[in-house]
């Protein structure tokens, strides 16, 4: 098994710096992770054979989109794993329609490529700073949910900062239910924000229920400078309402003094592992380590940027598993030169597909946040 390629290119410290030798490496990473899986998943072997696809055919960056994509539903049935167990290092589930969940398998060397690119990424984006926080996490408790992928995410933000402190607020109760305490953690951000910044991440919903709490008992609260949101799952509210990033940028301002630049967003998938981070301009953007296409959903032809489709997504980090090239079911939108500055393709809009609604990490976190309302949004 060859990795020299892939290796190298999740080693680029810049992460959305373009060039044709950047291309050029990003094929050779291709190749070698997609050798590898023909190798292994009788699967993949006849989703080539069958759109008479042979890697050969991988020479120019254009030449990646004739890989055939896995469809993200067919991870939600079958486990795909190229390793055994005991060379595998972690395995992070998220759950799915009617219980179907996908399961994402990592040895040490995958691992170890996604933990360092991501980091890169959030560093490239503006999100990290030298001045201790206090981290409030809107997410479930590592130690009680460490194979969860949400929660291993939120657990890689705490190195956005030095730790004064990490409250994880999805807590399990006596019954051993997980519960979400709003009126405590909003009487803890006030208090602990006379000594440092403070950090919110992980679901927005838990964070803007937060918000209203702290407006309820404390109107005109202002956090320190220095005070950071990253979210992930979507900008609702408390009640699962879809807001907007300024909508949600409005209601921190009011109710803690964080500004609209200072709060940030990840896309991201299970199933393909990438970190897509937002902007200052509230924009996904793409990184060297992962390419992203817009295929028409009937035909699966690829779409130009700026015409809406499904969103296919590429990245050879991974060697345990064979999401090389996944086709999911959400929509999107890619434009270019961003007025943030940061270079090559963003995701300008996102929205989810399909006729059924999956019973995701955010939503199971939002049927908690009902019950911590006592009813139903």
């Amino acid at each position: 098994m060859t990795t020299s390629s892939i290796d190298k290119l999740c080693e680029i410290n810049d992460p959305y710096t373009y060039n044709p030798e950047r291309d050029a490496l990003f094929v050779e990473a291709v190749k070698e992770n997609y050798a590898f899986q023909l190798e292994k998943q009788p699967f993949i072997r006849y989703l080539a054979n069958q759109r008479h696809f042979h890697i050969d055919r991988l020479k120019t960056i254009a030449d990646i989109a004739d890989i055939p994509p896995l469809f993200v539903g067919i991870m939600k049935i079958n486990t795909f794993c190229n390793f055994e167990e005991n060379d595998i290092q972690m395995v992070l589930t998220s759950s799915g329609t009617k219980g179907q969940k996908t399961q994402s398998f990592f040895d040490a060397a995958s691992l170890n490529r996604l933990s360092s690119l991501a980091l890169k990424c959030f560093h490239a984006c503006g999100w990290t700073s030298d001045v201790p926080a206090h981290f409030f996490v809107m997410g479930y408790n590592i130690e009680e949910a460490k194979n969860l992928g949400t929660s291993w995410s939120n657990n890689q933000l705490l190195s956005l900062a030095p730790n004064k402190s990490v409250n994880w607020t999805i807590l399990k109760d006596d019954k051993g239910e997980f519960n979400f305490d709003y009126a405590y953690w909003a009487r803890k951000v006030i208090e602990l924000s006379e000594d440092a910044p403070i950090r919110l991440t992980g679901f927005p919903a838990f964070m803007s229920q937060l918000a209203y709490e702290i407006q309820r008992i404390k109107p005109g609260f202002k956090v320190k400078e220095g005070s950071f949101i990253t979210g992930g799952g979507g900008w609702k509210n408390h009640k699962g309402n879809v807001l907007t990033h300024q909508e949600f940028g409005a209601l921190m301002e009011e109710s803690m003094g964080i500004s609209t630049a200072c709060i940030r967003d990840i896309f991201g998938m299970a199933e393909h592992g990438i970190p897509y981070c937002s902007c200052s301009a509230g924009h996904y953007h793409i990184p060297v380590y992962s390419r992203l296409l817009i295929r028409d959903p009937l035909s699966l032809a690829v779409m130009p940027d700026e015409t809406e489709g499904l969103m296919n997504l590429i990245s050879p980090y991974n060697m345990a598993q064979p999401n090389l090239s996944v086709l999911a079911t959400d929509l999107a939108i890619i434009k270019e030169n961003c007025s943030c500055g940061i270079q090559g393709k963003y995701i300008s809009s996102i929205r989810r597909g399909g006729i059924s609604k999956n019973r995701g990490c955010a939503i199971a976190a939002q049927e908690i946040l009902n019950k911590s309302q006592g009813g139903k949004s």
